[in-house]
Parts: C-alpha cells; structure tokens; sequence
C-alpha cells in the first residue's frame, strides 16, 4: 500500500519551489478484485492494483494539468514540472482559480471491507436464478467486481479530503436465445454496497432480461406517425443527459450556445419533472465528495417542476458566464417519481413505443434527436404488441420537455441514478 501522505509531502514540497502559483492534486490508489463466470462456472479471479496522480496547477492566470499513473518521486516532480510548463504554454484566463481553503476533513462509506465469498455464492445464485426462469437467456459473459480506494485531495489554499471507499459490481452480457433466433447483445450492470438481496432483484437486471427474452420475435413497422414514446429509465437518462449537456453545462454555458442562459426561474419542462443532482442521496453508491473544483460536494436542484433553477456550472464557468456555480460536478442524477404506475402508462398509449435507448448521434443545440430506437417494443390501444427491429424516432428535445404526460410511481436504481420511466407524446415514429 502506497504511503498517500508522504506522497502528497513531496508534492507540497516541490510546488512550493515553483513560486507563487496556485494548485490542486488528487492522489488515489485502488485495488479492484474481478471475479468472472460464464457458462455458470468461474473463470478468472484476479486482484489489479492501481495508482493514480491528477495535478492541476495556476500560474499568471495560466492552468496546466498532469495526469500519471505512478507515485515514484522524480515522476511526480517531473508531473509537476510539465504541468507548469503546460501551463506557461497557455493563455492567460483570469476565470481560472481554485476552490478557498476548508477545514481538513474525513469521508468514508460502508463498503469497505467487502466480502468475497458472499460475492462468488451471490454470482452463482444469479446463474442459476436464470437458469431456471429464464431459459431463453443466453449469458455470455458476467464479471463481477469489488472496489476499495482511498484518495487525497489537497488545494494550496489548504483543503485537504481524505476519502476511503468501497463498493460491489456487476456487469453482465447477454442475449436472447431460443435455439433458433438470436437477439443482438445486452448489457446490464449496477453497482452496490451490500450483499444482502439476490442480485438479481437489483437495478434492472430482472426486466432487462425479461424484454430480451420477449425481443425474439420481432415486428415490422411500415408506417410513420406521431405517436407516444415510454421511456425506460436508462433511456430517460440518456434522454436527459442530452439536454443537460446542451443547455446546463459549461460548454454550452462557455460558449453561449445553450437555449437558456436566461431562463433560470422559467418554465423549461413539464411541471411533473424534476431532476435533482444529489450526490449524498443513500442510493447513490461512491459519489463525489468535492467538486472537481475543490468545493466540499453539495446537493442541488437543477429542475423543480419544470422550473430551472440552477445552472451546472463548475468555478471557471461561473467566473466566465457571471452565473451561480454548481453546488456539485457529479450530476448524479435524482428524478423525483410521479404518480403513475408503469402499467398504466403502457395502457395509456393509443400508438406508440417503450424504448430502452437510442442509437444516434449528441443532439446539436437545437435538440434536434433522430435516432433508431434499441430495445424497444410497439404498443397499440393500451397493449404492447411486440418487439420492433430498425425503427426511427426523431423529436425536438426542448418540445419533448413540455410534452411529458406522465412519470412512473417506479424508480431503477443502479448506484449511480435514481430514474423514472417518462413517458412523452409528439414523437414521431419511422418504420422500416
């Protein structure tokens, strides 16, 4: 085990050779145990070690970083040193700075010793599990890991995080199979940091496998149509990770491109959606303790019922923009739950789809979306009628906000999101 405080000395140490400038450094090491299975029998079980040093530095208004993967002394020095000289190469930006100083602090969560043997009966269990109830199910590979690090964060100005965490994976491959016909390849994970339930009930391991099942025997489409779009939650997120990205974060803020930069206490949405960044809420498994930034990590809302409240705007971006700096950089993602069960959402729809995720291209600032719809199945008068290959959607993502008819009573939580089903109209629908 690396020794992270004499580390983070002779780092201290040669940035104070360097005169006055202004910096932060992260250093971690983790050991990650991997245990994979396939064909319901153990493969490999392997231990990987790992080092990492993240240095940002400031100097005449000028920021340079280094990124390496040793803690040797002369590496580290000479880390330093290159990040310097980046920095010296660049141009001058009086909107870099870091974080004040905050009184040293301790963070930990549960996971930290973790149990193997519980792992390895737990993997078995969902091999068997499936098995037995879904016999059409063919896994081709499950990987299941277990993660323990421990990082340093020290700023100039005096922060210093000491952070230790733990936490459970697992990622699992797979396709329909029913001897004849093949669904193309799935992929389902979720992270954890206990070993309490089956893990098969976890995330959404148990539906995933389910919808590939029932995606072997596809139909055709012909028509195109404005219909209802059921977004899964891992759709939904990928959904909204578009419009994040092109309206609340810094480039689009940077770069003035997003369609609300003066839209903070507006209406942007729907007032049934939500969406908070909420790095502290219990279902989100090793999160972010301090904004990359510095900032000791905070929850916030980004949309409340449909208002944008809050920009995602890291240190720089707000000294440029002129705008509130985000109380976290995470962006782990909350969406409050609605009141409408998912089943009746699907009855809901006269002529539509239940989509998992979309293949396409990052939506330009316009937020036009035209993709082919993966994963996903036709619905008619309430019913859904089958899986469905190649079919289009396309739709306007700002419109889309507004056309929100309802969000689901259920919630998947994989770790790193709490998402709803949503389901939206006035998406248009391309068959083949």
């Amino acid at each position: 085990m690396a020794d992270l405080q004499k580390i983070s000395e002779i780092i201290t140490e040669h940035i104070k050779t360097k005169g006055d400038l202004k910096a932060d450094f992260t250093i971690t090491e983790s050991t990650q145990r991997e245990i994979s299975m396939k064909d319901g029998k153990f493969t490999l079980f392997r231990t990987l070690f790992d080092n990492d040093l993240s240095i940002m530095v400031i100097k005449d208004h000028k920021r340079g970083t280094k990124y390496i993967n040793t803690f040797e002394k002369e590496a580290v020095e000479a880390a330093i040193d290159e990040a310097l000289s980046s920095a010296e190469a660049s141009d001058p930006d009086e909107c870099f700075d870091i974080a004040p100083g905050l009184e040293p602090e301790n963070f930990s969560n549960k996971a930290l010793v973790p149990d193997i043997d519980k792992l390895m009966e737990r993997c078995l269990e969902l091999s068997e599990d499936i098995a037995r109830d879904h016999k059409k199910i063919k896994v081709m590979e499950m990987f299941a890991k277990y993660t323990r690090g421990h990082s340093l964060f020290i700023n100039t100005n005096g922060t210093r995080d000491d952070s230790e965490y733990g936490f459970y994976q697992i990622v699992m491959e797979f396709a329909g199979n029913d001897g004849q016909n093949s669904t193309g390849i799935n992929v389902s994970w979720v992270n954890f940091d206990n070993l309490d339930k089956k893990l098969i009930e976890l995330g959404s391991i148990e539906k995933d496998l389910t919808d590939a099942e029932n995606s072997l025997d596809p139909i055709n489409i012909s028509d195109k149509f404005e219909g209802d779009v059921l977004f899964t939650p891992a759709c939904a997120y990928q959904v909204l990770s578009y419009v994040m990205g092109n309206t609340v974060m810094d480039n689009a803020l940077v770069n003035k491109t997003s369609k609300w930069l003066d839209k903070i206490g507006e209406q942007v949405a729907s007032p049934l959606l939500t969406i908070r960044a909420n790095p502290w809420d219990e279902r989100i498994i090793c999160h972010e303790v301090h904004t990359l930034d510095g900032f000791r990590s905070e929850n916030y809302d980004v949309i409340e019922k449909g208002v944008l409240k809050s920009f995602a705007a890291s240190l720089y971006a707000s000294n440029k923009c002129g705008v509130e700096r985000a109380l976290n950089t995470g962006m782990d993602a909350v969406v409050d739950p609605g009141d409408t069960p998912y089943e009746d959402m699907v009855k809901g729809i006269k002529k539509g789809l239940i989509v998992g995720s979309i293949s396409c291209g990052m939506p330009g600032a316009t937020g036009e979306l035209s993709g082919v719809a993966k994963n996903a199945f036709y619905v008619e008068d309430g019913k859904i009628k089958g899986a469905v290959m190649e079919t289009m959607i396309s739709t306007n993502l700002f419109d889309m906000l507004f056309n929100i008819k309802a969000i689901s009573k259920e919630l998947l939580c994989n770790g790193s999101m709490v998402m709803p089903y949503i389901l939206a109209g006035g998406v248009t629908i391309s068959g083949n």
